[in-house]
């Protein structure tokens, strides 16, 4: 595999990895919001 070769396949896996964590990590906040909605605190105005 030539250094070129090499470097692109590194490129792609490292974006597809990325955007994969960056697709769990906004599942894992979506499900953190179901469990704990936000509420207003009712004294503030």
């Amino acid at each position: 595999m030539t250094d070129l070769a090499f470097g692109l396949t590194m490129t792609v896996m490292g974006m597809g990895v990325t955007l994969l964590t960056l697709y769990i990590l906004t599942l894992v906040i979506r499900l953190l919001i179901k469990l704990f909605p936000y509420k207003e605190e009712e004294g503030e105005k």
